[in-house]
């Protein structure tokens, strides 16, 4: 057919598929001169430009920007109902306006809340109802009558509920405000187009054409001088079988990771060998790649631009010149349809060009993926959060300087420091991150101070990100430029995310709307990625169509018939491509107004999934991995089991797919399987054998090394300076070890501590240790007296609450290796509000412990700034408390948040050694200041106040241990000594299997595993 003579106007359904037209057309030898072939979108622009008013089309991003404003306008309270001149609910609050008649909250509201984020989500409810609707008579006479009031039900609001009557307002808002910008809907210049435009003959074609929407029928019915042609889009109906010639196959990786290794096999063993484009033949060898941006790859222009269209509608045509096998043009051997290809390009792309295939992609990425999007992203979460409603005083601090609490994440700003938006170091930025993790009295104001003064990319980047300034983007669209270092493709992504957030500045200053509104757009928004890679030596520019092209699949279902030598589609699962239409509140709300949907989701993928079927000449492979992310098995979609159902002799049989890849046995043959457990060569993206480079023997596990093992214990740095050589532990590192020798390593020789500093169970021990220390202290200084008792309770708690205050004040004042503890939230405050009512409280059952024993030494050092002797090795530690009566016996104290069943002695009838850290105190101290030990305490504190431990029944009454299990804890039938005696030989056994390197996992209990850090652990319970 020659369309020069049988039409003046071919229109596709967008830009695409137009250029793929005109470039089959040319290769055909068909003319198409005089013949204007564009999407409908430009073609009607273009009449517009032509013809129209004057006013320009306003874009997507300027509308969502109005429509915002005009949405947080009612939000404000300027949406009334006309009758009851009360604010109409749109999150389904106030009975019948809401979820159950209007549907508004099912699709927007509900997603959101009130005021602010209402207003977030509503916008984008009335910007698909303005970009479906406007334009149609009866949308547009909804408009007027909400505008003038007219109620729910009444004239052209009938079958409209009252939640939907304030959209239609804010729409007619939305509208007014078009107008006084001089700027017009596309929908409403179609309908004044037909009186605007010269009544001459003109034939149009609507080529590979989806279901006209209302807006298109109504103008072309409007326009009668127009002959009009429509060429449906072939595959509505469904898949067919495969073109005569074209083998089918079918990929079936076992999961995510397996499937970029099956892909590279598939791609090697369609190209073979690479084709001699290289400047010298070992260039296929070469480990870096040549990487370009190519025009030939070209994706059009980012999501949300001025023109852009939508590629939804995907199509496929196989008559006349349309037929790409009989041009001979290809877009590449090898195209990939997938779900996300920029990150499948990234995975293949590298292993493919190092075997001499250049690879091109074709799509796009969301704005906040880019390097650009997320750091710029993150430096604004960072300047951003909490700037209202921050705590700025911690009651109780008396004049120290305030904390700032503000509720910022630091990783926001580590983020953008590891960027290549900072301007920093890895080094300096790892000390960065490293500073503010280690300070939670770090304050934002002060970082960024830091930061201006030392780095001006900062300052560029925060004056874009909170103020939107336009000099801050010229100058880092200079700082881009300048990256060398980077790839030219690197560097073409990150300026297109650059436009992408001025477009969306610009649009949010159209509408007076701030940088929130402006980031929202921009993290909606989708920036070409196209580029093109190919091994080094290799012109890029120059390259003609590349070996392997990976895009999106309604652009590779753009290509047309016969554009590659083998087509893989992917992801085919029903996840990445649901069947099912949208019922969002946009939606019902049009069809309350008669405006029924042209399209199905359904139809389109029929359409897609047709097109892709014809455009290989030799092999379609479709694959689908058999499980997800979660190891769950996947689902065909629904297109993929209609193809299936192609060629099986009874479709609604269910015997002959009765199998793992749910096909019947004449498409079994040939196909491709790779499973994840070849962890190397999936990595790899090869089954080659990777040359050895080295051979690293497999780590002892359970054991440290021969050589290594006079570092299990290391040199101590005693008062004084004094260095001891000799092995010297404390009683909580041995109690560490019995408790489970593989946690001990971990925890306290490895020492895998958090890099932040901690407001937990440490912090807060320390904290009610140092108060409970200060407390009797003061106690015996103050008032005289060294023990708590009921006629002192008063007292004691004016003391108390002194106490507490004072070391509130104290902590800002701290190192951070001291444990300080400083709540930085509401949360945290509560919970320090929480830890001073248990220490206050606990005068109460202080107050009945052992009365004839009082604190006599607290925190003593056993070694008193040395060392001492246990069991046959040197110990130094220092003891919570010490109570003594009139006789010299003594009693051990160790405080504690909470105990635990294996802090009584009774545990030994259990085989296991149990809590030991009071009971080496008490030999200790038997030693060294010779008193008599008769009890091992660990006292708790916390909510629940109770008593465990070991004691001598003989000596210590039970009435004394008030909130004690006196059967697990009392020694009665023997001296309390033997116990401590028995108690030194099991840990002396433990520390010569310390010390010859035994760290094998043994864990005494399952609340030995509970906190420790090894999670992979074989042996862990529990």
């Amino acid at each position: 057919m020659d369309t020069s003579i049988a039409y003046d106007v071919v229109l596709l359904p967008d830009t695409d598929r137009a250029v793929a037209y005109r470039k089959r057309a040319a290769d055909s030898g068909c003319s198409l001169m005089g013949v204007t072939v564009a999407a409908f979108d430009a073609w009607v622009r273009d009449l517009w430009e032509l013809y129209g008013d004057g006013r320009a089309f306003v874009s997507r991003l300027e509308r969502e920007a109005l429509l915002r404003a005009a949405c947080e306008r009612a939000a404000d309270g300027d949406c009334v109902d006309s009758e009851s001149d009360k604010r109409a609910q749109l999150d389904g609050a106030s009975g019948r306006c809401g979820l159950a008649e209007g549907c508004i909250a099912e699709g927007a509201c509900a997603l959101v809340g009130n005021g602010e984020t209402e207003a977030l989500g509503l916008d984008r409810v009335a910007a698909a109802c303005v970009a479906a609707g406007v334009g149609l008579p009866a949308f547009d006479a909804a408009v007027r009558d909400a505008q003038q009031g007219v109620p729910a039900g009444a004239g052209a609001l009938e079958g409209m509920t009252c939640a939907e009557v304030p959209v239609l307002r804010m729409i007619g808002e939305y509208l007014d405000r078009l107008a006084q910008l001089e700027l017009i809907e596309p929908g409403q210049a179609l309908a004044l187009l037909p009186e605007l435009l010269p009544q001459r003959p003109l034939h149009v074609l609507l080529e590979d054409a989806a279901p006209l929407t209302p807006g298109q029928e109504a103008f072309f019915s409007a326009c009668p001088w127009m002959g009009v042609e429509v060429r449906a889009a072939s595959g509505s109906q469904g898949p067919v079988r495969a073109p005569e010639g074209v083998r089918v196959r079918f990929a079936f990786p076992s999961g995510q990771y397996a499937w970029p290794a099956l892909l590279a096999d598939i791609a090697r063993d369609a190209l073979g060998a690479a084709a001699d484009r290289v400047a010298a033949p070992a260039a296929v060898a070469v480990p870096a790649a040549a990487e370009v941006p190519a025009a030939v790859a070209a994706a059009g222009p980012a999501a949300g631009d001025d023109g852009a269209s939508s590629c939804e509608d995907a199509s496929g045509s196989a008559d006349g010149y349309r037929d790409g096998r009989s041009a001979g043009a290809q877009a590449a051997a090898v195209v990939v349809a997938a779900k996300d290809p920029a990150v499948l390009f990234g995975r293949v792309a590298p292993a493919l060009v190092r075997q001499g295939h250049a690879v091109a992609l074709r799509g796009r990425r969301r704005f906040a993926d880019t390097a650009f999007g997320r750091a710029i992203c993150s430096l604004r979460r960072f300047l951003d959060e909490g700037q209202a409603g921050g705590v700025a005083h911690i009651e109780g601090y008396g004049d120290i300087a305030p904390t700032d609490v503000e509720r910022w994440d630091r990783v926001d700003l580590a983020d953008w420091a590891l960027s290549p938006f900072s301007g920093m170091t890895r080094k300096a930025a790892f000390k960065l991150d490293a500073d503010m993790r280690a300070d939670r009295t770090a304050r934002r104001s002060d970082l960024c101070a830091r930061l201006r003064g030392d780095n001006p990319m900062f300052a560029a980047m925060e004056r874009l990100a909170l103020q939107l300034d336009v000099q801050a983007a010229a100058e880092l669209e200079a700082v881009v430029r300048r990256m060398t270092n980077r790839s030219e493709a690197w560097r073409v992504e990150q300026l297109a995310a650059l436009r992408a957030l001025q477009r969306a500045a610009d649009a949010a200053k159209l509408a007076g709307l701030g940088a929130d509104a402006a980031f929202d757009q921009a993290k909606r928004l989708k920036v070409n990625v196209s580029r093109i890679v190919a091994p080094r030596g290799c012109d890029g520019a120059a390259l003609g169509a590349p070996d392997v092209l990976v895009t999106d699949q309604n652009t590779a279902a753009s290509l047309g018939s016969g554009s590659c030598k083998v087509l893989v589609a992917t992801d085919l699962t029903s996840a990445a491509y649901p069947a099912a239409d949208s019922e969002d509140a946009s939606r019902v709300l049009l069809e309350h107004l008669g405006v029924k949907r042209a399209d199905s989701a359904l139809a389109r993928m029929r359409r897609a999934f047709f097109a892709l079927e014809h455009a290989a000449t030799d092999q379609l492979i479709l694959e689908r991995c058999l499980n997800d992310s979660s190891a769950d098995p996947t689902y065909p979609c629904v297109v993929l089991e209609e193809f299936v159902d192609c060629y099986r002799d009874d479709p609604t049989a269910t015997e002959d797919i009765d199998n793992p890849y749910s096909l019947p046995e004449r498409l079994q043959d040939g196909m491709l399987l790779r499973g994840e457990d070849a962890l190397c060569a999936n990595d790899a993206l090869s089954d080659t054998p990777a040359p050895e480079a080295a051979r690293i023997e497999p780590p002892l596990t359970g054991a440290v090394s021969p050589e290594a093992r006079s570092l299990v214990v290391l040199p101590r740095v005693l008062q004084g300076g004094q260095v001891l050589d000799e092995p010297c532990l404390s009683p909580s590192q041995i109690e560490s070890y019995l408790e489970c020798p593989y946690k001990w390593f971990a925890q306290r020789r490895l020492r895998l501590d958090d890099l932040d500093e901690g407001f937990g169970p440490l912090e807060m021990g320390d904290f009610a240790h140092n108060a409970l220390h200060s407390f009797y202290k003061h106690m015996s200084e103050d008032l005289g007296e060294a023990k708590v008792t009921p006629q002192l309770l008063a007292q004691a708690r004016e003391l108390m609450a002194d106490v507490l205050a004072r070391h509130k004040a104290l902590q800002p004042h701290l190192r951070q290796s001291e444990n300080r503890l400083i709540p930085t939230s509401q949360v945290e405050h509560r919970e320090l509000a929480e830890l001073e009512r248990k220490l206050m409280d606990y005068l109460d059952f202080e107050a009945e412990l052992l009365p004839t024993f009082a604190p006599k030494y607290l925190e003593y050092d056993v070694a008193c700034g040395g060392a001492v002797d246990y069991a046959g090795h040197k110990l130094l530690g220092t003891a919570d408390r010490i109570d003594v009566d009139g006789e010299g016996r003594c009693a051990i104290i160790d405080y504690k948040g909470s105990i635990s069943g294996s802090y009584a002695l009774g545990v030994r009838e259990e085989g296991r050694l149990g809590k030991v850290q009071a009971l080496i105190y008490a030999q200790v101290v038997r030693r060294t200041l010779g008193l008599e030990p008769v009890g091992a305490l660990y006292v708790c504190y916390g909510r629940r106040k109770m008593i465990s431990g070991a004691y001598d029944g003989r000596v210590i009454e039970n009435a004394h241990l008030p909130n004690m299990r006196h059967k697990d804890c009392m020694c009665a039938d023997r001296p309390f000594s033997d116990v401590l005696d028995e108690t030194e030989e099991a840990v002396a056994a433990a520390l010569e299997r310390m010390l010859a390197g035994d760290i094998r996992p043994r864990p005494e209990t399952p609340e030995a595993c509970k906190w420790c850090p090894v999670s992979s652990c074989s042996e862990r319970r529990g």
